[in-house]
Order: C-alpha cells, then sequence, then structure tokens
C-alpha cells in the first residue's frame, strides 16, 4: 500500500507539475515578449533622442551658413560695385595716360603715371581675387554633406543586420 501512495502522490505531482509547466511556458514566452518590446522601445527611445540631436545641429550648421552666405553676398554686391567704379576709372586713366604720353612730357611725369596706373591694376586684380574668394563661401556644402551622412547613418540603423536576420 505504500508503494501504491508514492506511486498515486509521484502521479498527482507529475500531472500538477505538468499543469504548472503549460503556464510557466506561456508566462515565460510574455515575459520575452515584453523584454523584447522594451528593447526596441530603448532602442526607438535612442534612435529618436540621437536623430532629434542630429536634427538639431543640422539646424545650426544651416543657419550658420545662411549667415555665411549673406555676409558673402553683401561683401560681393560691394565688391561688384568698387570693381565696376574702379573698373571705369581705370579706363579713364589709360586713356589719359595715352594722352599724356603722345604729348610726350618729361620722363618723371611719365613715371608717376605707369605708378598711377600700377597701383590702379593693383587694386582692381585684389579686388577680382578677393571677390573670386568670397564666391566659394556660398551655398550650403557642408550642410549637404552633413545631412547626406545623417541619412547614410539613418539608413544603416533602420535596416535590420545580418545577425538579426538569422535569429
Amino acid at each position: 500500500m505504500d508503494d501504491s501512495n508514492n506511486t498515486d502522490k509521484q502521479h498527482k505531482g507529475s500531472a500538477t507539475a505538468d499543469s504548472r509547466t503549460p503556464g510557466e511556458a506561456e508566462t515565460q514566452q510574455i515575459e520575452q515578449a515584453i523584454k523584447g518590446l522594451q528593447a526596441l522601445l530603448s532602442q526607438i527611445s535612442t534612435l529618436s533622442s540621437s536623430l532629434k540631436t542630429w536634427s538639431n545641429s543640422s539646424l545650426d550648421l544651416f543657419l550658420l551658413e545662411m549667415k555665411v552666405n549673406m555676409a558673402a553676398a553683401r561683401q560681393i554686391v560691394l565688391c561688384s560695385i568698387i570693381f565696376t567704379l574702379l573698373a571705369v576709372l581705370f579706363i579713364f586713366s589709360l586713356c589719359v595716360a595715352a594722352g599724356l604720353v603722345t604729348f610726350h612730357f618729361t620722363a618723371h611725369l611719365l613715371l608717376s603715371v605707369a605708378v598711377f596706373i600700377g597701383c590702379l591694376g593693383l587694386a582692381l586684380s585684389a579686388l577680382a581675387w578677393w571677390q573670386l574668394r568670397l564666391t566659394h563661401f556660398l551655398g550650403f556644402k557642408n550642410t549637404t554633406k552633413q545631412l547626406q551622412e545623417g541619412w547614410y547613418a539613418f539608413s544603416n540603423q533602420t535596416r535590420p543586420s545580418h545577425a538579426d536576420k538569422t535569429h
């Protein structure tokens, strides 16, 4: 009788263990699903905060480049006005110098005219160089580069990696 009682208790115990096992398995699956969702939400939160930081820095860079573009555009307009005025003066001075040379003035006067024309020519070439340099500041080169890098990083983060596909 003892053996039959032990056997009955073992059967009842195993039946009780079997009835708990499916419930525990479901609980473990639910817990794993919750942990997976929490990990996913954590990744989304991290991604959104990094995306927010990136977009703020992109906006700051855009505004900075906008200020640089505005300053360069103002200086280009100013240089264009000065360049035009000096070009007119330069052509006028060439005409005066040609007239003075035709009248064969003394060598000292010719030297002074040559220095005047040389200085005016140097000013014109300096203004042309500065205007060319200012045109390199126009555009949003850094902002477009940052947007391309950000898009590349964002698209690589959103694509599942090869390791994720195998699991």
